[in-house]
C-alpha cells in the first residue's frame, strides 16, 4: 500500500472519532474520544505543517517532518485499532447501563436558591432603571 496522505489520516481520525461517539457508557465515549484527539492531533499539525510549507513526507523524522516508514505504521496500526473500537462500541452498546448523573441535562427553573438568581444575570437592575 502507498503512504497516506493527509486526507486519509483526517478521515481515519473522524472515522476514530465517530466510532468513540457510539459508545453508551459515558466514561469510555469521553475516555476514547479524549485519547483519539492525544494521538490524532500531534501527527496532523505536524502533516499539516510540513504541507503549508511546501515539503511532502520525507526519510528525516525531525521536527515538524514524518518520515514514511512511519506514516505507514501508524496508518496500519490505528486502522486496526478503529476496528476494534468499532466492535468495542457495538458490543457496550448491547449492554448498556442505566445513564450516569452527568448525561442528565438538568434545566434551571425560576424559584430557586443563587442559580436562578444568577442565571438572570442582573436583569433586575435592567428593569428597575438603575445602573
Amino acid at each position: 500500500m502507498s503512504v497516506p496522505t493527509l486526507a486519509q489520516i483526517q478521515t481515519l481520525y473522524k472515522s476514530t472519532l465517530t466510532a468513540a461517539s457510539r459508545f453508551a457508557s459515558y466514561n469510555y465515549r469521553t475516555h476514547f474520544t479524549r485519547r483519539a484527539d492525544e494521538v490524532f492531533k500531534p501527527l496532523l499539525a505536524r502533516l499539516d505543517g510540513a504541507e503549508k510549507s511546501g515539503s511532502s513526507s520525507s526519510s528525516s523524522s525531525s521536527g515538524g517532518k514524518v518520515s514514511e516508514g512511519e506514516l505507514q505504521a501508524f496508518w496500519e496500526d490505528h486502522s486496526k485499532e478503529l476496528e476494534v473500537l468499532k466492535r468495542a462500541a457495538e458490543v457496550n452498546r448491547m449492554f448498556e447501563g442505566p445513564k450516569l448523573v452527568v448525561e442528565h441535562p438538568r434545566v434551571i427553573t425560576g424559584g430557586g436558591g443563587a442559580g436562578a438568581e444568577a442565571s438572570m444575570a442582573g436583569t433586575e437592575k435592567l428593569e428597575q432603571g438603575g445602573s
